[in-house]
């Protein structure tokens, strides 16, 4: 059968073994190493560890079988949720010893929209969701919505930078509310942070990253699709943080009305696009392995896109509108805890 391999037992080691089971499960081993098609000895090894393209983000499961085998470990995504979730529990910790409370507008919801948050990233990037949008478009399409519209708000919600910052030592605090160069940076970036400034970026990226030539690139390339992601996500938590901090006043809850119509808009138009377009706009490699057509696949993230993805944005653009149709003296709820204020604060 295509993929089996006979090892002689002096030349059978974990390295090799590792090695060889990562090419079996992206397919046969002549594909990759043309030029040992028998056995594989020590001398063949270094060979192999040259000649085998990179795998920052793990390699296309070859069937359904063999989907659950492909979770990923990418040190450049595990390493930044591991840390960011460490520093997090270290923030929550510090702030329950040292103030007695959590300080209003951060407490348990908080800390359970950034859990859900990095659990969903975590579904995106490391399991075997990441290996399957590699042959489907559609789930390509699922991995794009969790980390557009559902990972990047939650965390926002979540608010990390609070629990961030008071996982730093209390010099380290009170230095930071007193950099005046960041705070010069900040300042300098803030109007790109305001809704409709973020909503254009994010829709610019999107339309930009799902242009045939760039997605097929995306998947043929690792650093290419490292790049898209980290694009996509970062334009969205922009976005995101642009919208759902729109407390202060009528203006700031109109224009992330209107920013939520700009995106709800293009992510209609763009589904539309993938939806009913007559021939696949995509090189997705191995559709019929899954039981559909190019075209087939690519109707089906259309849809996929359109569902889910747009009604998240005509969810939060209804929120918006109640919020700026609603008096202010009316709205319930504690204003959310200004970083800058815990920055002050001491234990």
């Amino acid at each position: 059968m295509p993929g089996r391999l006979t090892l002689h037992p002096p030349y059978i080691g974990l390295a090799c073994i590792e090695r060889i089971s990562l090419a079996v499960r992206v397919g046969s081993l002549e594909k990759f190493y043309p030029r040992h098609k028998a056995a594989l000895g020590l001398a063949a090894i270094p060979t192999i560890l040259m000649e085998e393209p990179a795998l920052a983000h793990g390699t296309a499961p070859h069937g359904p079988e063999d989907l659950w085998h492909s979770w990923q470990f990418d040190p450049l995504i595990t390493i930044p949720l591991l840390v960011s979730s460490l520093l997090f529990a270290a923030g929550v910790r510090r702030l329950r010893s040292d103030l007695g409370r959590f300080p209003p507008g951060f407490g348990v919801p908080q800390i359970l929209c950034f859990s859900s948050g990095i659990a969903l990233l975590i579904v995106a990037l490391l399991s075997p969701l990441e290996g399957l949008s590699k042959p489907l478009l559609s789930a390509h399409m699922v991995q794009h919505i969790l980390l557009i519209a559902v990972a990047p708000p939650l965390l926002v919600l979540g608010k990390p930078e609070v629990a961030w910052l008071w996982a730093l030592p209390e010099s380290w605090r009170r230095s930071l509310a007193r950099q005046r160069r960041m705070r010069s940076v900040l300042a300098f970036l803030a109007p790109c942070a305001r809704p409709v400034p973020a909503a254009l970026i994010h829709m610019a990226t999107l339309w930009i990253w799902h242009s045939p030539a760039l997605f097929d690139a995306a998947l043929a390339s690792d650093l290419v699709h490292w790049l898209e992601h980290v694009l996509f996500f970062g334009t969205a938590l922009l976005f995101w943080r642009g919208v759902i901090k729109a407390r202060s006043g009528r203006e700031a809850a109109a224009g992330a009305l209107i920013a939520c119509f700009i995106t709800l808009l293009q992510s209609g138009l763009l589904s539309a696009l993938l939806s009913f377009a007559r021939e696949a706009l995509y090189h997705t490699p191995d559709t019929a392995n899954w039981g559909l057509t190019a075209l087939e696949d690519q109707q089906l993230a259309g849809a996929i896109m359109s569902l889910p993805m747009c009604g998240i944005y005509l969810l939060t653009g209804l929120a918006m509108a109640f919020r700026l149709l609603t008096p202010l003296g009316e709205r319930s709820g504690r204003l959310p805890v200004a970083p800058s204020s815990l920055l002050k604060q001491s234990p």
